[in-house]
């Protein structure tokens, strides 16, 4: 039977290069090459005319096929048949490669005739995205205002508009590619689909060329607004469920922080502390659903967490709502866990004994003083508090167990099944509010894990809670974490690091501030 509506374990790319937006399966070998397959039975032209032998439709991958080796992208076209590396030997190698590599449906989709873009077009399609900005994404973030005015959160107005058209190519169109991003993520109908993916890998196209413009100057590549833009497109690959590896985007933006002199320095500026907050938040949340012998974190100094959670405790708790007395025992906890995957270079012993101490201070946690500190929402406070009192307990646990850091003892597994359960009854609750629902997809993929102990009821309403707040919030980043936990449960395995083997990250963030860059644009 011709497949006409997109199954819910593809990302909107998959669905487009799968199908081909028609019902058409591509063979696997023009999938890994990005190219337009003709769909023929049994093997396609365009393998024949190659001389390769034609691996089929199947669903699953063949063994012996291999994707392009990063840094390398193969086309038919003349124009594209060339290796395609920068010339400096820096870490914005990777994530140009990567962002080329995935840039290919964009050929595919050039084969389509899409009218030339001028400029008044371009400032009518810029104003229809800022217009839905406003009626939809920001419509649905407002209620976070009870909380108390949120200083990044904020209605796009005429005075955006003039300054989107003077900023950056790479800034406005990354900000089209995460206004579209949310409207696919929102498609239920394959026919408004297709052209709604066009359009994204467009758009998306032009960002990542002008950036790379950008990266060639010397005198512009560790500006501040480059900084923004990979931040940009960084989001837009996650809530379009492309990214493979998201975190070459953190370490090209790491080494633009370090040229420019470390955290320390930039922080002066205040343009760039929402941008610092955003890639801070994103690294240590990311390092928690990354395989413990694969960290990001090696890259950044354990002693500048006390500065950076100091000047940013209240925005933190603005924007993510996780309790800045909780966010540094994420951080230690993750770098407790890449101490235990070395076992040869730390003494068991001794990582046990912190280990304790930081589920000591967890337990210790008062969600009440946290409600009490607040000046409004002090029960909507207090649920936060508690669920992520609850999941912080838990990620604690369950990762350090995975890595023998904790023993696997009866008191322990007690603990457990006591957060899970309490953790289900707050997300509940949680989930069915507009203004918290956002902060709880962390929280819900940890009760996920913990739902391999929990039994089938509670696997089933962390699936179904993934699978409602994918659509509610326009973004597939639940749905990324549903396919994960899905193969996790089914596996027959129970460790932590079993669940989340590669890279994953996990965040509702739509899009970053970059409003005090406004002067920079002229």
């Amino acid at each position: 039977m011709t497949r006409l509506m997109p199954q819910p374990s593809e990302t909107p790319s998959q669905r487009m290069r799968n199908t081909g937006g028609q019902g058409k399966r591509h063979c696997w070998e023009c999938r890994r090459r990005c190219l337009v397959c003709d769909s023929e039975e049994p093997g396609c032209k365009r393998c024949h005319k190659s001389g390769i032998p034609c691996p089929g439709y199947g669903e699953e991958k063949p063994t012996r096929l291999k994707w392009i080796t990063p840094g390398r992208v193969v086309s038919r076209d003349q124009k594209h048949k060339k290796t395609l590396r920068r010339k400096n030997q820096d870490d914005y190698e990777e994530i140009t490669a990567e962002m080329i590599r995935e840039l290919t449906p964009v050929g595919k989709y050039a084969r389509i005739t899409i009218p030339r873009i001028e400029i008044n077009d371009e400032v009518q399609v810029i104003a229809q995205a800022l217009e839905y900005f406003n009626s939809c994404i920001y419509a649905d973030l407002a209620p976070i205002h009870d909380f108390g005015q949120n200083p990044f959160l904020y209605r796009i107005s005429i005075k955006h508009l003039q300054a989107a058209h003077l900023s950056p190519d790479y800034l406005k169109y990354g900000m089209l590619c995460m206004i579209m991003s949310h409207r696919i993520n929102q498609t239920n109908n394959a026919l408004q689909l297709k052209p709604l993916m066009e359009k994204f890998y467009f758009y998306w196209g032009l960002a990542v060329r002008s950036l790379n413009e950008y990266l060639n100057m010397e005198d512009k590549r560790a500006g501040n607004t480059i900084i923004a833009g990979i931040l940009t497109l960084l989001l837009a690959d996650i809530h379009q469920g492309r990214s493979l590896d998201w975190r070459c985007h953190l370490r090209a933006i790491y080494r633009l922080i370090t040229l420019r002199g470390g955290f320390y320095v930039l922080y002066k500026s205040m343009s760039m502390k929402p941008l610092m907050l955003c890639f801070w938040f994103i690294a240590v949340i990311g390092d928690t659903t990354c395989p413990a012998s694969d960290l990001f974190m090696e890259n950044l100094h354990v002693e500048a967490l006390s500065f950076l959670l100091e000047k940013y405790s209240i925005m933190a708790s603005q924007i993510h709502l996780c309790p800045i007395q909780l966010f540094p025992e994420i951080f230690k906890i993750n770098h407790l866990r890449m101490q235990g995957a070395r076992p040869d270079l730390f003494d068991a012993k001794a990582l046990q004994e912190v280990a304790y101490e930081i589920l000591e201070r967890i337990n210790s946690f008062s969600p009440q003083k946290l409600a009490e500190s607040k000046h409004s929402c002090h029960e909507d406070w207090v649920l936060v508090g508690k669920a992520y009192q609850a999941a912080v307990a838990l990620y604690c646990i369950l990762s350090l167990q995975s890595l023998s850091v904790l023993p696997q003892s009866s008191a322990l597994r007690r603990q457990c099944a006591e957060h899970g359960e309490l953790l289900q009854v707050l997300l509940k609750e949680a989930l069915a509010s507009r203004r918290l629902k956002r902060f709880m997809v962390w929280p819900l993929v940890v009760l996920g894990v913990e739902a391999v102990h929990g039994g089938e009821a509670m696997r089933t309403f962390v699936a179904n809670q993934l699978t409602e707040l994918s659509h509610d919030a326009g973004t597939y980043v639940p749905l990324t974490a549903k396919r994960a936990l899905e193969e996790f449960w089914s596996s027959g395995e129970t460790r932590w690091d079993d669940c989340f083997d590669r890279p994953y990250i996990f965040t509702l963030q739509i899009a970053v501030d970059t409003s005090r860059l406004m002067p920079l644009y002229k």
